[in-house]
Order: C-alpha cells, then sequence, then structure tokens
C-alpha cells in the first residue's frame, strides 16, 4: 500500500497548512503572483464600511434616544381628554368630579404625577413684531416637575431657565399675569425677563360688529430652553387658571399624567383606562408622537440598508483579488491537488483568505468607528471651521448638537455583517479553485 503524502496524512478541514497557505498567499508579492495591493484596498473598504454603519447608526440612535428623552422630558406621558364639545358622547365633568378622576388616575399604580391643563392656540405681539404661540395653561405646582422648563441649568447646560426665574408663577388673582417663554421665541420678539408681550386669543367679546379678539398683556418672568428648537420657538405657559380665563373656558380640557417608564407603560395605560371608564378620550405619548416615531424607524433602517450596501460593494473588491489570486497560483493548486489537497481544503484556503481580509477589515471598522462616534462633536466643530457652515442645524433638526449613541448591539452587526459579506465574496473564486484541474493547469508547464 502506497505511503499517505504530507498533506494527507495531517490534512483535516481547518487544518494548520490551510491556515498557513492562507496567510502565505495572502502576503505574496506581486512578482510572485500575489495580491497584496488589492487584498489592502479590499480592506480599507471593510474598514470604511463597517466604520461608516457604526458612525451612521450611532448617530440615529443618539438622535432617536436625545429627541425621545427631550419630549418625553417635557410632554406628558398619558392624556385624558374631557372636552365634550370635541367629542359628542362625553359628558360635562364639573370641576369636583375632574378632581375626583384625576386622583383616581394619581391612584394608579406607576403614576407619577397628574396635572389639569388647558392648550389652545394665541398671537403674541411686542413692538410691533408678531408670532404664533401655543399656550399651555399649567399649574405650578406640576410645571416644577418638568425639570427641563422649571429647572436651574447646569453649568454648560442647554435645558431649564435660562433667563429670569420660575418664582411668581401662579402667583396672584386667577393665578396672576407671569409667564414663561421660550427661548427662541424670546430671541424673536426681542424680549427678556421683566418685559411686556401681549397675547391674543382667537376667542373674545361679542360686539354689535361682531367677535373682537382677546387681547392681555403678561410680564415675562422667565426664558426657559427644552433644547429642542421646535418647541422653545412657539410655546408659552401660563398659570392654569389665567389660561381657562384668557381662553373663556369652564375648566381644564385634558389631564394629563407622567408616568415612571414610558418605554413599558401598557400596564399602567390599561388600569387608567379602566378607570376613566369612558369619561374622557384616552391617548398617550406614542400616539401623539406617531408620525415623528414612525419617521425616525423607516430612517433608521434605511440608513442600515444604505451602509449594509455599501459594505457590500466593498466586498466586491475581494471576488476580483481573489480571482486574480486563483489564476496567478493555478500551477501551485495544480500541484498541491496531486499531492492530495482535497477540493474541500483548496476551498477553505480561498474562503479563509476571505475572512482574514474581511476580520481584520471588521476589527479596524469597529477600532475608528468608535474614535469617530466618541470624537463627534470635535468633527462636527471641526467642519464647522473648515466650511464655514454649521452641518447640524438646530432650525432643521430641533437640537442644537449633534448626538451619538453607541450600542453595542449595532457594532456587532456592523462587524458581523462587514465579516460576513467577505466570506459570502470568497465564495465564487474559492469553488474555481476547488473544481481547477490539475491535469488542464500542468499540461504546458
Amino acid at each position: 500500500m502506497a505511503e499517505a503524502s504530507p498533506l494527507e496524512k495531517g490534512a483535516h478541514p481547518f487544518s494548520a497548512y490551510e491556515f498557513t497557505l492562507a496567510r502565505r498567499y495572502l502576503g505574496a508579492r506581486r512578482k510572485d503572483g500575489g495580491i497584496a495591493l488589492i487584498a489592502i484596498i479590499s480592506f480599507l473598504g471593510i474598514t470604511l464600511g463597517v466604520a461608516a454603519l457604526i458612525t451612521i447608526m450611532s448617530i440615529m440612535n443618539g438622535f432617536r434616544h436625545e429627541l425621545m428623552s427631550q419630549l418625553l422630558g417635557v410632554q406628558s406621558h398619558i392624556y385624558v381628554d374631557v372636552r365634550p364639545q370635541q367629542y359628542g358622547n362625553l359628558d360635562a365633568l364639573t370641576p369636583e368630579e375632574l378632581t375626583a378622576l384625576s386622583d383616581e388616575i394619581a391612584a394608579v399604580p406607576g403614576v407619577v404625577s397628574v396635572g389639569q391643563r388647558v392648550v389652545g392656540q394665541a398671537l403674541v405681539s411686542v413692538g410691533g413684531r408678531t408670532g404664533p404661540a401655543q399656550v399651555i395653561g399649567i399649574s405650578r405646582e406640576e410645571l416644577a416637575t418638568i425639570e427641563r422648563v422649571s429647572g436651574t441649568p447646569e453649568p454648560g447646560g442647554n435645558t431649564g431657565i435660562q433667563f429670569g426665574t420660575f418664582d411668581g408663577f401662579g402667583d396672584g388673582r386667577n393665578g396672576g399675569d407671569i409667564i414663561l417663554i421660550g427661548q427662541q421665541l424670546a430671541r424673536n420678539l426681542g424680549v427678556m425677563p421683566g418685559d411686556e408681550i401681549t397675547l391674543i386669543g382667537a376667542s373674545g367679546t361679542a360686539t354689535p360688529f361682531g367677535m373682537t379678539p382677546r387681547r392681555k398683556a403678561y410680564e415675562v418672568g422667565g426664558v426657559f430652553s427644552v433644547g429642542i428648537y421646535e418647541f422653545d420657538q412657539i410655546v408659552v405657559f401660563m398659570p392654569l387658571d389665567q389660561a381657562i380665563l384668557f381662553f373663556s373656558l369652564d375648566g381644564p380640557e385634558t389631564i394629563e399624567a407622567r408616568v415612571a417608564n414610558p418605554d413599558g407603560m401598557d400596564p399602567v395605560l390599561d388600569e387608567v383606562v379602566n378607570r376613566v371608564r369612558g369619561r374622557g378620550i384616552i391617548y398617550d405619548w406614542r400616539q401623539q408622537n406617531r408620525s415623528f416615531y414612525d419617521a425616525l424607524q423607516v430612517e433608521r433602517v434605511a440608513m442600515r440598508m444604505i451602509m449594509a450596501l455599501v459594505i457590500g460593494i466593498a466586498a466586491l473588491n475581494i471576488i476580483t483579488g481573489l480571482i486574480m489570486l486563483v489564476k496567478n497560483k493555478g500551477r501551485d493548486i495544480a500541484i498541491l491537488r496531486t499531492m492530495g489537497a482535497t477540493q474541500g481544503a483548496m476551498m477553505r484556503v480561498f474562503t479563509t483568505i476571505g475572512l482574514m481580509i474581511g476580520g481584520v477589515g471588521a476589527i479596524g471598522g469597529v477600532l475608528l468607528g468608535i474614535v469617530l462616534v466618541l470624537n463627534i462633536g470635535v468633527i462636527q466643530n471641526f467642519i464647522q471651521i473648515i466650511t464655514g457652515v454649521n452641518p447640524f442645524n438646530p432650525e432643521v433638526y430641533f437640537l442644537t448638537t449633534l448626538p451619538a449613541r453607541l450600542d453595542w448591539t449595532e457594532v456587532t452587526f456592523a462587524a458581523g455583517f462587514g465579516l460576513f459579506a467577505a466570506f459570502l465574496a470568497a465564495i465564487p473564486p474559492a469553488w474555481r479553485a476547488a473544481r481547477l484541474d490539475p491535469v488542464e493547469a500542468l499540461r504546458y508547464e
């Protein structure tokens, strides 16, 4: 019986000689039939693709997290609309019944605060300048729980009372005449704390000439910022009793509650529905921001698909490089086959080369992506200095800074997809190498 060749003696799937052969082929110089330059280009393509995917998805995650945190830091989580004029199947509630319903909602486990509110639209005018405003009537006690409005900003912080004070809000007859306005609205009007502005409401007094819009002057007690440009540009907080008077209402129009865990609030919401029992129309923050929330989700999926396509295109270089390598190393492959190397061994050698390129590229992409994400603010400032243009305009994105939030699930997905794309790209040339006929390859040698 013939003695087995060295390859046959120690050969088994993923043996040391397969890895050694793959490493030598990958590092071979061009004059020896290697593809070092193409391998480097392929490596850089995978690296940049993975880094771009990590960076883009981190920005998308940061964007979503920051916006939702800021929205939920200002907005309520559960709304109970009790307006009979808006919904014909509701009975008007007396002040006592409204208070009793608020107490029932406050007793639900998981609810941390409950308040009654009025929301209306008005025009704000001062010194010939006018603009739209959303007036929110709210009690002093409830507003004090919203740190992003009434809180004292931390050093360098952009939320809370920026100018003036929260003191005096809600004091006086019918809540007094002191209001809080958003920072962007204050800038547009050119007002500061202590200045007077005039609010003009649609409801007013009936006269022989028709309805006269209601006009009333209020003192700006404080200027707040919640960090959302659109919110800071339009919102005015007014004492609840004063808002009821200004809009000529019989009482509060909604009961609003905040919960401890907005993302897992379904059990709390179900209990609130049971306790309201048809006395109001109930909806939550997810329905309130449905179009915005869905848009973020669609954008996130679309960006992931686009960046994954970029990685896939980068992996095409691996196909080109390995096909050239198979062609250049055809004689070597034929000799190995005659020495006992199997088709499977040849296929594993070339898929290993693809995995080496993809693996090193994925690791490099992860490291580069993490560095970019951790220094995203520096990069934003650098681009702004060089171009003179803010790449993250707060008027467009409703945020004043570019957010980025690393999600290790996304990092794992990016690295795994880069490696998987490299593996798929290596299969066609590996299959070609495995099917190479040794007789044909050596016929003219």
